[in-house]
């Protein structure tokens, strides 16, 4: 017997609605072939059992069944009803109920079967052409990983590690970064392009999109069911900005055991340099010992890569838009290179598509190039933190006692004795002339903050 038959056989049949000898008959059948039957006489009692069933055969008796079968189909399950033959001129009232297939009293097992296999025949469908979509969205649109740093490499090296060892894997790197393309590749290296890839983006983040999301999950039914039932990945973007009862309830789901070997999820945590607290992710939404954590490192850290990215979104823009392909001249390649890029990946896109833009002839030359706003200077600090503390500031309360103070300035001296340190290649003596410090302060400082046994010196 094919795979396919298989499958039907372990179906799970819900008899709801009148019941007769000749309906008792074929639920016998049913389970002389190996299916599973549950009876019940009213939907009300059956809708506790309608996430146990794959699909509901409903027994109707007459036109004053409409009403019921319309509830049968409100719940998402393919359901099919079973008519005695004096009733069989309601077969187009049932089908506008919503009524997969219309069987008379006397229908043989197989029939059923048939009805079963073709449910499964149509779910493997919809979840290639599923599959189908997501890699046309893939080869249309989104520039390959490019690049050759150090940095690069080791981040190809912990996709590659990740393997199928770590079912659930936590993205963390800085506004900006492509954390799509990171999942992706991670996607195809386990559970692999013969399973669907489902991206929750920005509008999954609403209230009321994800509870319905959620609860799908929960049901194994649409998109998500799939994905966690016959295996797939699942990439939430930007996890951390997913509210705390929503994290809780999805993390309920994903710990069930009843979930597909062959799932994967990945939670992308996006960190902005320029907010003072981040945003994180409930740490029950993850096992430390079955998670694999892998940072994406920013662009300024992959200057080796600048050229080869830049060239590639201008390839990708140019394709997209239906253009000849361009080139970007040494002189214009020098300055990109030459740039922070604090907003990574997502700032020299915009910036190499304007220039694309203003541009005139077959290259891109510096004259094209709108400088980038420059950074504030030491001048600018104070607005800076003016700036970012004033929200935060307002939301103490009144007359309440806190550690904020002490918090704040921990917050930014750590890392400012992190950056001197690796500036200095590790030299105390050198970093207490840049920071204007006495040497002793610092290293008292440096022992608070236990950064005097790894303080990377810097790579020249």
């Amino acid at each position: 017997m094919k795979a396919i038959d298989k499958e039907a056989i372990r179906a799970r049949a819900l008899f709801v609605g009148h019941m007769t000898p000749e309906r008792e008959g074929l639920l016998g059948g049913l389970r002389s072939i190996g299916m599973e039957t549950l009876y019940f006489d009213t939907p009300h009692k059956a809708r506790a059992h309608t996430n146990w069933c794959d699909f509901i055969l409903y027994g109707a008796a007459g036109s004053a069944e409409a009403a019921p079968m319309r509830r049968i189909a409100e719940t998402g399950k393919p359901f099919a009803a079973v008519l005695r033959p004096e009733d069989k001129g309601f077969t187009p009232l049932s089908i506008r109920s919503g009524a997969r297939a219309v069987f008379v009293d006397e229908v043989h097992p197989e029939e059923v079967f048939q009805f079963s296999r073709t449910l499964n025949e149509e779910g493997n469908l919809r979840r290639e052409l599923r599959w189908l979509r997501t890699e046309a969205r893939e080869e249309s649109g989104g520039w390959r990983f490019e690049g050759t740093s150090a940095a690069a490499e080791r981040l190809r090296r912990s996709i590659q590690l990740a393997g199928q060892k770590y079912r659930s894997i936590l993205l963390e790197g800085e506004k900006g970064l492509n954390f799509q393309l990171v999942a992706r590749a991670l996607h195809s290296q386990y559970p692999g392009t013969r399973h669907p890839f489902l991206h929750w983006g920005p509008k999954m983040r609403r209230a009321s999109v994800l509870e319905k999301a959620i609860k799908r999950m929960e049901e194994k039914r649409g998109e998500e069911g799939d994905v966690v039932e016959k295996g797939g990945t699942l990439f939430i973007e930007d996890a951390q900005l997913i509210g705390r009862d929503h994290q809780k309830a999805l993390a309920g789901v994903l710990r069930k055991k009843s979930l597909s070997p062959e799932f994967r999820v990945i939670f992308g945590c996006t960190h902005d340099p320029e907010r003072l607290i981040q945003d994180t992710i409930l740490k029950r939404l993850y096992r430390k010992e079955t998670t694999c954590f892998i940072k994406i490192p920013p662009l300024r850290e992959r200057k080796k890569d600048i050229s080869l990215v830049a060239q590639g979104i201008l390839d990708e823009f140019s394709s997209r838009i239906g253009q000849p392909r361009r080139r970007i001249t040494p002189a214009a390649m020098e300055w990109f290179c030459g740039q922070k890029w604090w907003g990574n990946e997502s700032e020299l896109e915009m910036a190499v598509c304007r220039a694309f833009l203003v541009s005139e002839g077959n290259s891109i030359s510096l004259d094209d190039l709108s400088p980038s706003p420059r950074r504030g200077g030491g001048g600018d600090i104070e607005g800076f933190f003016r700036e970012r503390l004033s929200s935060v500031v307002t939301a103490l309360g009144d007359g309440e006692r806190s550690d904020f103070y002490d918090h704040t300035i921990r917050s930014v001296e750590k890392p400012l004795l992190e950056l001197v340190l690796r500036e200095a290649g590790g030299n105390q003596v050198q970093a207490s002339r840049l920071l204007g410090m006495n040497r002793n302060t610092l290293r008292r400082k440096l022992l608070e903050f236990g950064l005097t046994k790894s303080s990377p010196s810097r790579r020249r």
